[in-house]
């Protein structure tokens, strides 16, 4: 008899593809197989679960309620599995954390490259989501640990831990005319400004600066890359408002530079997001205590100083 856990996961895969092609793509399994999985889970279960039509597929009612209910004994199967590893002395297994993007994209692959190292058995899964996605993750146990910007999260069972405190820097092109004059408020209310879409971390910052300045730029673009808005900026065509880990390599390589403004440093705090109850796994116990001793990006090792 195949087995019914990989059967699940096949079908829970294809459902959030909703695709057998990209299904498999990502399992690395032939698509005739995907195919088969499903229509033996179908037998097993003497129902229908997908209408396959000739342009897309279709999950039915029974289809969703075997969707849900997959992904929770999944879950389950995957705990199992890490529970019993964590009976062996060396810590192993999976460890699933949550990030929010800037910290997950710029500081946390460093971080986890040095993990590994100590800790070759243990396999780190990273989704990058938005703060209270990651913070419902940790309290619903879809993701064991979480990084997020602030403290402000909407979820009861979850405990927050400040650990790393990140900078703002309004940055320029070395060739502008902000770098050549200095600039004042007059000149920063005047210029272009490039700045992340509502409900960005990043953006909420930046309104903090204006606030702060006193000034209400009219001329702003909005994007939902960091990186376009720094390629736009390096370029001479406006400001930014931007965390010094996402521009430590452009300033260190001289295509933008950090800006004296008048007022006070933007700073912004992240936080480790851990469940309530005591944690599950050494592997989970093992990366919180390594994120609090190196989670920072001022942590020289990460740094290269």
């Amino acid at each position: 008899m195949e087995r019914l856990d990989l059967q699940l996961r096949v079908f829970v895969t294809v459902v959030e593809e909703n695709s057998f092609t990209r299904a498999a793509e990502k399992l690395h399994i032939s698509q005739p197989a995907i195919s088969q999985h499903v229509q033996t889970l179908e037998q097993r279960l003497g129902v229908r679960l997908i209408d396959r039509g000739r342009r897309r597929l279709q999950v039915n009612p029974a289809g969703k309620i075997v969707y849900e209910h997959a992904r929770e004994i999944l879950a389950l199967y995957r705990r199992m599995e890490r529970l019993i590893a964590d009976m062996q002395e060396v810590p192993a297994g999976q460890v699933h954390v949550g990030a929010s993007l800037t910290y997950g994209e710029y500081v946390l692959p460093h971080v986890i490259a040095r993990f590994r190292k100590a800790y070759p058995a243990v396999q780190p899964s990273v989704s990058i989501a938005n703060t209270q996605t990651i913070a419902h993750g940790v309290a619903t146990r879809d993701l064991d640990i979480g990084i997020v910007e602030g403290q402000d999260v909407v979820e009861d069972e979850v405990v927050l831990t400040p650990f790393a405190e990140d900078e703002m820097l309004v940055v320029a092109s070395p060739s502008s005319p902000w770098c050549v004059e200095g600039p004042d408020r007059a000149l920063l209310e005047r210029a272009t400004w490039f700045i992340r879409e509502p409900g960005s971390g990043t953006r909420e910052m930046t309104d903090r600066l204006f606030a702060q300045l006193g000034i209400q730029p009219r001329d702003l673009v909005e994007y939902t890359s960091s990186q376009v808005i720094k390629e736009s900026v390096a370029a001479g065509l406006g400001l930014a408002c931007l965390s010094r880990w996402v521009v430590a390599r452009e300033l260190t390589w001289g295509m933008l530079r950090a800006l004296p403004i008048p007022c006070a440093p933007v700073k912004r705090t992240f936080s480790i997001v851990t469940p309530k109850s005591a944690f599950e796994t050494k592997a989970a116990k093992l990366l919180y205590s390594f994120l609090m001793e190196h989670g920072s990006p001022e942590n020289p090792s990460l740094t290269g100083a």
